[in-house]
């Protein structure tokens, strides 16, 4: 009796030790797989970067630039959008502050409140550049495991924490290793599939592997779609007055 007693002890131990030894699938929960996927879009912190956006619908195509001033990684998160190109867009500026988006045009001085999900320019929302903090807007859940040309990924269904958001909801594959994006899916409230995207163009930035390039297309025509580049990443100097409405005229 107590050899067999011996033996199953020494069995348990031994599954045990192989179950530890097994990186579990479940050591990262959803919530930090977003936030993972937070840094690997936009530094945390007080950073500045310029944003390219080339819109295409067909066989036409127009540019547009914007640099942006991010604040956050928290649950406050603060951003401002300037446009930079073309130049008689320039001076225009969208403002986030918690979750009110304010919009600045010079021959108004008036700033307007605005929504989220309002368009930006070609596919892109207002929220798609000035508020990328996906884990403070969003509860995450696992759903499953995919491979997306050729690369494990794992799958996340987002939904919104509250109204404010560009969407109320998302499918989001992220690298299984990484938690690099690679895909999304955005949806509007009725359930409607509004817009793909697909990520792409990892690079180093900021100490860190991020993807740069961002492609989103329209669902019913993707022959209509956006193409963001996200570049000149820098650490900058940002109190909170620099997000204050009143000094958009400055």
């Amino acid at each position: 009796m107590k050899t067999v007693s011996l033996a199953k002890t020494l069995a348990f131990q031994s599954l045990m030790a192989i179950f530890l030894a097994i990186p579990s699938a479940f050591a990262v929960t959803p919530e930090e797989m977003v936030k993972k996927a937070d840094e690997a879009r936009v530094p945390e912190g007080a950073v500045t970067f310029l944003v390219t956006i080339k819109d295409f619908n067909g066989s036409s195509a127009r540019e547009s630039r914007f640099r942006v001033s991010s604040k956050g990684g928290g649950t406050d998160n603060n951003s401002l959008v300037e446009s930079i190109y073309p130049d008689r867009l320039k001076g225009r500026k969208l403002l986030m502050n918690g979750n009110d988006l304010w919009f600045y045009l010079p021959t108004v001085k008036r700033p307007t409140r605005i929504s989220f999900r309002e368009r930006l320019t070609g596919e892109v929302a207002n929220g798609d550049i000035s508020r990328t903090n996906f884990a403070g807007d969003y509860d995450a859940k696992l759903v499953g495991k995919e491979t997306i040309s050729g690369k494990p990924c794992v799958k996340l269904a987002l939904s919104a924490k509250h109204k404010d958001v560009t969407y109320s909801k998302i499918d989001y594959w992220l690298d299984a290793k990484t938690y690099i994006p690679v895909k999304s899916a955005f949806y509007a409230v009725s359930g409607k599939l509004l817009k793909t995207g697909e990520y792409s163009g990892p690079k180093k930035v900021m100490g860190a592997v991020r993807a740069t390039v961002l492609v989103i297309k329209d669902a019913l025509q993707p022959s209509r779609r956006s193409v963001l580049e996200f570049s000149a990443f820098k650490r900058a100097e940002l109190p909170d007055s620099f997000f204050n409405k009143e000094s958009l005229s400055e």
